[in-house]
């Protein structure tokens, strides 16, 4: 399963957004392009992802958040990784800037997929030498060339 996320994953160099409610958008439209859900999802998602983090951020740490949505409007869990080399506020934690932002879009109904998923992605995320990596990957193919090569290292 997560080397088809991994396989299907929309993947965002650069993100445009300067806050984290645009970031938020914009990798919701980045899931929706890649199929995960109907553009008449895309509001309500939105919705519940503001406010999870109004209940608490997803940003774990080390520059990285997770914000992530189950709906019922969703078709299959959908990553979404992109970067933000300046960083963006996301009440972290650990009060540092977010680089580095993992989507996760999934069908209500897969409930423990959902946290499989999320299992791996803080695997990922505790790891300094993805972190490095990832920021040093030229484009989007080196980025998933390096989820999996990772993923294969940590033995997921």
């Amino acid at each position: 399963m997560i080397q088809q996320l991994i396989d299907a994953a929309a993947l965002v160099g650069q993100l445009e957004a300067t806050t984290k409610e645009a970031a938020l958008k914009e990798l919701l439209a980045a899931a929706m392009a890649a199929g995960a859900f109907p553009a008449k999802a895309q509001k309500t998602l939105h919705k519940r992802l503001a406010d999870r983090e109004a209940i608490g951020s997803t940003g774990l740490g080390n520059t990285v958040a997770v914000p992530h949505v189950k709906g019922d409007e969703v078709a299959r869990t959908t990553l979404v990784l992109a970067r933000c080399k300046v960083g963006l506020e996301w009440q972290a934690i650990d009060g540092r800037p977010v680089h580095t932002v993992f989507l996760l879009v999934s069908p209500a109904s897969e409930p423990e997929s959902h946290l499989q998923c999320l299992r791996w992605i803080a695997t990922l995320a505790r790891n300094a030498d993805f972190r490095r990596f990832l920021h040093e990957a030229k484009d989007p193919t080196a980025m998933r060339d390096l989820l999996r090569e990772m993923t294969a290292k940590v033995g997921l």
